[in-house]
Parts: structure tokens; C-alpha cells; sequence
């Protein structure tokens, strides 16, 4: 029988290779090495049972953050515990773990089938973008499944340095391979100094070659003794680690790093594309094709017209990452929120292939910043470069698009790479993103023109907040129908704040909400979700990774895996769930603790001595970048917005904050002015009761709401307070 999607017969091929009986291993990150993101033989998840039976099935604890995606693979034939389906987590703290995915038990230190550190762990001396101030396992690693092999890239906090490993995935992590210190000198005579670098893009393994790309360690810093970083790529033979080739982006000036936020280097099975950041060189801020065999060597790149403006204004190229959309086109953005569709055989533009008019830029504009986007309100001032634009002086101020390239203030900033349904239609494919600033989005890919539409084809009403860094996105589908896209994003600014996130699922087809949940899990930067297998795994920053399905007839299943365990491991019964003091402290915990938004405590927790049984604690918050978009507090005098190049530019707000719980209502986070007109109220004796939900941003991204048992409270930075239902008597000073 013909194939109705001719065009992705190499798709159907690499599905049958990276399959299990239950459907595609996630080996990679993204999914496969042209980064859609889409598992295509999903069969479980649907947009009706989604709605209704979606929920948690049970979180996991690990040691640091995830930032590397959570990799699945079925039927695992371990050497101690039988066939498993397995899920693979890597920590900023050089620990990886293996799940057992079924395991339903809730007890989050079950499930654990095997676990190594691969490297020391450490403070490290790293700008507050990393609000841990740990490095360790950043990139999201890759899986051979023929060989049980899983390639990672770890740093050892002691001597600065990165080794390659290779693990055993059935059998401990042992090591495969003795692990390989990464470095080497270009053709040029440029050695790589791994003070100044760190591995973020998805490893690639390509032809039986392992790929590691890498940038700047610390918000564009350069080498000790005022020496430039550079980018670079690395290949290692998969089975001897003989370093195969070696190319620096950037050996006569510096800079153009490779960061992509995490997005993976794409490979076609030839050639290598990656997109670079920042750097004056000619392959700063541009779309690079390696050839991949012999070696590393160049063979094209574009840079756009305007490369020199997003070098100065730090509106790098290089936050977003590339796509590979068959038969021959690469597609990816950066902070300018343009997208460029390329020839991937040239790496010249397919579409829009020179300015016009003159003066303009190449791509196309395909997102906007839509809290600055109104012509008849007054200009932002401008600001200098990195911010290049002063968004917070006057709210509601105007930035026009030809501005979005004088600084990372002034546009919508993609991060990351795009998603691609490739079986939507016969005739089309579809292209998601959810980027700063503006709404979840998708265009139309014309497969028998080769052409991306210009102009959205789906829009969602659900937007992120006004701050770094948007959302990170996955698809489900069984293969042209029941997709849903799958956006873990910030619920406050996440580029320098450790920030409670949301996991959300969208019917694809028309990018209506079905589903949201937050939890209290502080966001994992740049990290999308894993979908396999009727589950969804949620990488955070709290210690956890939190793994979702569907929640009808669980109970039964979760009582016959417990039992099986309890026989066969003895594992304990899960501990119940903390209450009053411990409680308060446990939601401090996941929260981040002093590297979280709450940072000091302001004593112990306390009894409210009421028929609730109620308990508090309160804190001494600290917020850095723009604060109205992440807690209920307005930018104080003086305030200048920090930027990636200059991180210090503002030293952050204080702001007040509590904990309090209840065994009906939970723990829940209120601060700043909603707290303030919370407790003038009575607090948990006024007419809102408890807290029911931590503060998040209101619906349309403009203000902050926080639920209580009888009502919400709802702030804006230019409109104050306001309460549903309206309370009374009113607190008019704390409305202005």
C-alpha cells in the first residue's frame, strides 16, 4: 500500500528502529536527531481522555535539578531486576538515575532500580542565571539502543573539567568505556579551555559518532586572563572514544557559543546544523552545516543582515535551536522572534531571501511582544544594550517590532527549538512554539511547496508571562490523529529566578486547553516534557521528577505493582504526608529552599491555634529581572532591568512572603501586595479563608491572583488590588 505521507518514509524507518511493543523509545533530545519533539505512535493519551481522567500518577526524588529531558526505553533487559520499561533522569549534581516507569507506588523513593554518580559535585562560581550555582550533567544525553549504551556529558567540580561516558543502561551505569576528558586544538591553534565553556545542546550520536557542542560557562564571561570563549564542537567514536573531529566557531575573534537552550544539534545522517549566539566573527549569531565525515569541517552558513545589531543588543541568534523538516529545510529563531526557513544543502534562504523592503530583515516575524505591541501608547524609552529597551517605567508602553534586535528587552525571545506534527494533514505539517511574551502558536508547513507559512495558522489564548525564557514543548499523536502538545513553562520570570512552573496539554488541532498542573515544582529551564507510553515525565528543579497518565482504575494497579514489590523487594509503605510544621517545611523545601524565590526564613514555623489547625511561616523573599512579573510587588526607585551580559545591573527586591497550612487546604504560598491586603483583611479569619493555591499569573499574563477558600485576589502593577467576590470593607491605600 502507498504511504499518504511519502515524504516521511525516513520517519516511519526510524520509528520501527527506536521502537519497543509499546511504542518509540525517547532516546534523544527532542525525539530523533532533526529535533521534532513528536512521538507519533502514541496510543494512549487522547484529547478526550485527557480532559477528564489526567492527572498525577507519582513523583520520584533525585539529587539536584534536571535540565538535561527525561530519555524512556522499553523493555529493558536489566541484569538484576527482569525486563523493565525504564526511565532515565541525568542531575545538575552528576547523578543518573533509572526508574521503573510502572512502578505506581507513591512513595517518591520508590521505584529505583539503579543509580551512579559519574563526576564530584560542587559550588561553582557561575552568574545567577544558575540559581543553584551547580553544574554538573546539563545536557540532555543520547541512547544507542542496540548497544544498551547511554553517552553523557558530565562536569567534575573539582578540576573544571568535561568526560564522556558511556553507561550500561541494564546493568548499574557501569562504565562501558573509561570515561574521556573532552578537549583538543583546532585547526587554527585555538586549544579549548573548559573554565570558560559548558555543554548545554542534546548530545547527537550520528553514524557511531558521539557529538557534544559547547558555550559560554557564565552569561557571555570570557577565559581567565581576559580571553575570549568560543564555540565548539567535539566527536568521539561511540565504541573506542578516539576523538574523531574538532571545529571552533570562532577562532579569530571569539564568541559564538552553542547553546540553543538545550536544543540538540540536529544531524540529517551527513551533516551536522547548529544555530551560534553572540560573537563579531563571521559565524556569530548564524545557522552553521558542518560535514561530518572525515572529521569536522564547514561546509555553509547564514548569517542574517543584521547580525552585528543582535551581537550588540545580546538579541543572540544562537537561544534558539534548529529543526530538519524534509526534503531539505532548516527552521529555527532566536531572540529577535524571527523565523528563517533554510536550504539545508546550501544554508541559504528559502524564503524571504533578501530584506525587502530595504532596511528590514531576513525571516519573518513570527511572534511579537504582545504586552508592548499597542502603536497609540507611548514609545518605551530605549535602553542600552543588553536590555535595549526600558519595558518597566511606563507599563503598557509601545516597542516597535524594528526595535526587537537592540536588546534582549524588546522582543519575544524564542528559546529552544520549535515541535513539528509532520502527520497533521496530508498536505501540511505543523510547526509549534510558545515563546516570551506572546501566545502559543502554530504554522503551517506546505509539504508538497517546501514553504512555512508567515502567518499563524493556530493561535492559543493562553500566553506566558512578561519575562524569560517561554515554554518547552513536546507532541504526542498516533500519527495523524488524538495529538496534543505538551508545554512545561515559568509561572514567573525563569531567567534568574528559581520559579514554581506549569505542565499544560493542548488539543493540537486547534491549541485549546485541556489540562494544567502546577504543583508547587520549581521549573526546569528550557526542559521539555517526555511523553511515552500513555505517561508524561515532568522534569524540575525541586529535586523531582513528577511523571503524569491517565488516573482512571489506578488504584487497582497501584495495589497489585505494590504488593509485587513489597514481596519481591520489600519496600516500605509510603510515609503519609507531613503535616503542620513538617508540612509548611516540606513545601519550603520543594520550593527551592534559600535558592528559591523565598530564600530566608523568618523563624519557625508556627500554630495558629484556630479550629483549622492551621500553620505559618513567614519569609524574607528576594526577586531578581522585572518583579511584577513574578511576585505581587512593583520595580522599586531605580530599578534597571539585569541582562545576560549585564547580570549585576540590579540587585533584586525584597519582598514578604508566608506559608500556610491547613490538612484540607494544603500548603500554599501567599506574598507580596496580595499578601499584604490578605492579612489587613484578617488573613485566614477574613471572609477568603486559607490560601488554596500558590500565587500564579492571572489568565492573561498582566497581573498576579491568588485563591482562597471563598474567593481570589487579583493584582496588577498598575491597578492595585481588586477581589472576587469584592470584599468590603476595602483597603483603598493598598488598591492605588
Amino acid at each position: 500500500m502507498k504511504s499518504l505521507f511519502p515524504s516521511l518514509s525516513f520517519t516511519f524507518a526510524g520509528l520501527a528502529l527506536l521502537s519497543g511493543c509499546g511504542g518509540p523509545n525517547i532516546v534523544t533530545q527532542h525525539n530523533n536527531n532533526a529535533r521534532w519533539g513528536a512521538n507519533l505512535a502514541e496510543t494512549t493519551l487522547q484529547p478526550g481522555n485527557v480532559r477528564f481522567f489526567f492527572g498525577k500518577l507519582y513523583d520520584r526524588n533525585v539529587n539536584g535539578a534536571i535540565y538535561a529531558q527525561p530519555l524512556y526505553i522499553h523493555g529493558v533487559r536489566t541484569a538484576s531486576w527482569g525486563t523493565r520499561n525504564i526511565l532515565y533522569i541525568a542531575t545538575e549534581t552528576n547523578w543518573v538515575y533509572a526508574f521503573d516507569a510502572d512502578d505506581l507506588n507513591p512513595n517518591p523513593s520508590a521505584g529505583l532500580l539503579f543509580s551512579r554518580q559519574l563526576q564530584p559535585t560542587g559550588l561553582t562560581a557561575i552568574c545567577d542565571e544558575t540559581p543553584s550555582h551547580v553544574v554538573g550533567i546539563t545536557a540532555t544525553p543520547v541512547i544507542d539502543p542496540d548497544t544498551g549504551s547511554m553517552y553523557v556529558v558530565a562536569r567534575n567540580a573539582n578540576d573544571h573539567q568535561y568526560y564522556l561516558h558511556s553507561l550500561d543502561i541494564t546493568n548499574n551505569f557501569n562504565d562501558k568505556h573509561t570515561p574521556a576528558q573532552i578537549g583538543g586544538t583546532d585547526a587554527h591553534g585555538i586549544t579549548f579551555n573548559a573554565e570558560c565553556e559548558r555543554n548545554r545542546p542534546g548530545l547527537l550520536l550520528q553514524n557511531g559518532v558521539v557529538y557534544a557542542a559547547f558555550a559560554t560557562f557564565s552569561c557571555d564571561a570570557g577565559c581567565p586572563n581576559n580571553v575570549p570563549y568560543h564555540g565548539w564542537v567535539f566527536g568521539y567514536n561511540a565504541s573506542s572514544f578516539t576523538r574523531t573531529g574538532v571545529f571552533c566557531t570562532s577562532p579569530e575573534s571569539g564568541g559564538a557559543g552553542i547553546w540553543q537552550s538545550g536544543n540538540g544539534l540536529v544531524g540529517d545522517g551527513t551533516s551536522i546544523y547548529f544555530e551560534t549566539g553572540n560573537g563579531s566573527g563571521p559565524l556569530g549569531d548564524a545557522f552553521v552545516m558542518l560535514t561530518a565525515s572525515p572529521g569536522l569541517s564547514f561546509a555553509h552558513s547564514f548569517q542574517p543582515s543584521n547580525a552585528a545589531q543582535l551581537n550588540s543588543g545580546d538579541t543572540d541568534l544562537g537561544s534558539g535551536g534548529p529543526m530538519l523538516i524534509p526534503p531539505g529545510r532548516v527552521v529555527g529563531g532566536g531572540k529577535q522572534g524571527r523565523y528563517y526557513v533554510l536550504d539545508s544543502g546550501t544554508m541559504a534562504l528559502a524564503q524571504d531571501p533578501s530584506p525587502t523592503p530595504p532596511g528590514l530583515f531576513d525571516g519573518f516575524q513570527a511572534f511579537t511582544d504582545t504586552y508592548h505591541n499597542n502603536p497609540a501608547a507611548v514609545p518605551c524609552a530605549p535602553s542600552p544594550p543588553a536590555a535595549g529597551c526600558n519595558r518597566w517605567a511606563v507599563p503598557g508602553c509601545y516597542i516597535d517590532p524594528q526595535r526587537y534586535g537592540n536588546g534582549e528587552q524588546c522582543g519575544p525571545n524564542i528559546h529552544a527549538g520549535p515541535v513539528y506534527w509532520p502527520t497533521a494533514n496530508l498536505n501540511y505539517g505543523l510547526l509549534y512554539q510558545l515563546p516570551e511574551k506572546d501566545y502559543l502558536k502554530a504554522f503551517r508547513f506546505n509539504k508538497n511547496t517546501n514553504h512555512l507559512d508567515e502567518t499563524p495558522f493556530l493561535t492559543s489564548n493562553v500566553r506566558t508571562i512578561e519575562g524569560m525564557p517561554g515554554g518547552f514543548s513536546s507532541l504526542s499523536a498516533n500519527l495523524d490523529h488524538d495529538a496534543i502538545l505538551w508545554v512545561s513553562y515559568p509561572l514567573g520570570d525563569g531567567q534568574w529566578n528559581n520559579v514554581p512552573s506549569r505542565l499544560a496539554a493542548f488539543d493540537a488541532t486547534n491549541l485549546q486547553r485541556l489540562w494544567f498542573h502546577d504543583g508547587g515544582y520549581l521549573f526546569a529551564k528550557f526542559t521539555p516534557p517526555t511523553v511515552a507510553d500513555g505517561k508524561v515525565f515532568r522534569a524540575t528543579a525541586s529535586n523531582k521528577v513528577v511523571v503524569y497518565g491517565l488516573v482512571r482504575l489506578v488504584w487497582w494497579r497501584r495495589a497489585i505493582n505494590y504488593l509485587k514489590e513489597l514481596v519481591a523487594t520489600k519496600v516500605p509503605p509510603p510515609p503519609p504526608d507531613p503535616e503542620n510544621g513538617p508540612a509548611v517545611e516540606a513545601k519550603y523545601k520543594t520550593l527551592g529552599g534559600k535558592i528559591g524565590l523565598l530564600r530566608e526564613p523568618m523563624g519557625d514555623p508556627r500554630s495558629l491555634g484556630d479550629n483549622a489547625g492551621g500553620f505559618y511561616q513567614d519569609f524574607r523573599g528576594h526577586v531578581l529581572g522585572l518583579p511584577a512579573s513574578t511576585v505581587s510587588v512593583k520595580p522599586g526607585p531605580g530599578f534597571v532591568m539585569p541582562a545576560c551580559s549585564q547580570p549585576h545591573a540590579s540587585e533584586g527586591m525584597d519582598f514578604e512572603a508566608s506559608i500556610y497550612w491547613t490538612k484540607k487546604t494544603g500548603a500554599h504560598v501567599v506574598e507580596g501586595e496580595i499578601r499584604e491586603w490578605w492579612l489587613k483583611a484578617g488573613g485566614p479569619k477574613s471572609s477568603l479563608g486559607y490560601p488554596t493555591a500558590d500565587e500564579a499569573p492571572t489568565e492573561d499574563g498582566t497581573g498576579r491572583v491568588s485563591e482562597f477558600e471563598h474567593g481570589k485576589i487579583f493584582w496588577t502593577p498598575a491597578k492595585g488590588i481588586s477581589t472576587e467576590p469584592p470584599q468590603a470593607p476595602f483597603p483603598r491605600e493598598l488598591s492605588k
